[in-house]
């Protein structure tokens, strides 16, 4: 996002491009420049992206010889009201840029970033607050879900497959990247298979997962995050089966917090991971070095930031096993793939 006084958002709008990041000199950092974190929901010890960010947030710090009190962390009480108050209290006290955690913050970033148009706010995994002082990091979800479905028909015994939705929403949002990447490895990944040859159920009804789980399903995707309801029942399932029977899931992180659990561990397969510290590290930089980057996430509105993909490393994927990591060099083909045939989602 580049910003400045003479930049009309028609051209904003028009423009799409980054400025290549020199090396990092030490008397290039501007270390007077305030920075603020606002927290989602729950604050530190979430396991989740709380978490996550106040990490990213430890390792820029030290990259880029920041220091308290020019450096802040905030936790709310919950409320709109509360996480408004926090960003102004930040805004009036010289801090120069914000970043909030989450959608649950994105109606006190639009506010606060309109009141004070000559800061920088940046909010991480939103991507619906407009403005050109406004830096949203979007984590690409139906990529996620494309090499979700893929990943899942390589590693299928049963050619039974499943994705789980947190609701009705998502599953229609997300269901058919899903369904997409299934049937593009059975066309280009798994030998002897014929399109439409394994099963895909698509479902947010907890009542329905479990139906097809104990229907033969042996691979799931599950953007479930409400709790580690669908974590319990692979479990629960998975303790009635053999060993070459067994669920094995797909997920993501740091959005399903259970995910890091000990007990869940032997019943991954891999997971999606959201690359927080390049966000955080991206964003810092744009602070202290003045260092911008523009892209547009959505011209119609007005949404500028970064879209992280497979592409970029926003996301990167994690194999818990042995099997897992055998199935790493189709996967990176389809990824390649896609790149190179600039596909989108």
């Amino acid at each position: 996002m580049i910003r400045s006084k003479g930049l009309s958002l028609l051209v904003a709008l028009a423009l799409s491009f980054t400025i290549v990041p020199s090396a990092l000199h030490a008397d290039e950092v501007n270390r007077e420049r305030k920075i603020a974190l606002l927290f989602d929901t729950g604050g530190p010890g979430d396991g989740s992206y709380n978490d996550a960010a106040r990490k990213a947030l430890a390792i820029a710090k030290k990259k880029y010889g920041l220091f308290d009190p020019n450096v802040r962390e905030l936790v709310t009480d919950g409320t709109v009201g509360d996480r408004i108050y926090r960003l102004r209290l930040m805004a009036r006290s010289g801090y120069f840029m914000m970043i909030a955690i989450g959608p649950a913050n994105a109606e006190a970033v639009r506010r606060v970033s309109q009141e004070y148009p000559d800061l920088e706010f940046a909010i991480i995994n939103d991507g619906t607050v407009s403005g050109l002082n406004v830096f949203s990091h979007v984590f690409d979800d139906k990529q996620s879900a494309y090499i979700a479905g893929f990943s899942a028909a390589l590693a299928s015994r049963s050619k039974r497959v499943l994705f789980v939705a947190t609701d009705t929403p998502e599953m229609n949002r997300l269901g058919p990247y899903f369904e997409a990447g299934v049937r593009s490895a059975e066309k280009r990944a798994i030998k002897g298979a014929s399109e439409g040859q394994y099963q895909v159920g698509i479902t947010s009804d907890p009542s329905g997962y479990k139906a097809l789980m104990d229907q033969g399903a042996d691979v799931l995707y599950s953007t479930w995050n409400l709790d580690s309801a669908v974590l319990n029942d692979v479990i629960k399932r998975n303790r009635e089966r053999n060993r070459v029977s067994q669920i094995k899931i797909i997920g993501n992180v740091p959005d399903q917090y259970y995910l890091n659990l000990a007990i869940a561990k032997p019943h991954l397969l891999l997971s999606i991971e959201r690359n927080i510290t390049k966000a955080m590290d991206m964003t810092i930089r744009t602070a202290v070095l003045g260092e911008y980057l523009l892209d547009s996430i959505d011209a119609k509105n007005s949404i500028f930031g970064k879209r992280h993909t497979f592409y970029n490393q926003g996301l990167t994927i994690k194999y818990h096993n042995s099997a897992a990591r055998s199935y790493r060099a189709a996967i990176d083909r389809e990824i390649a793939r896609l790149k190179s045939e600039k596909a989108k989602f």
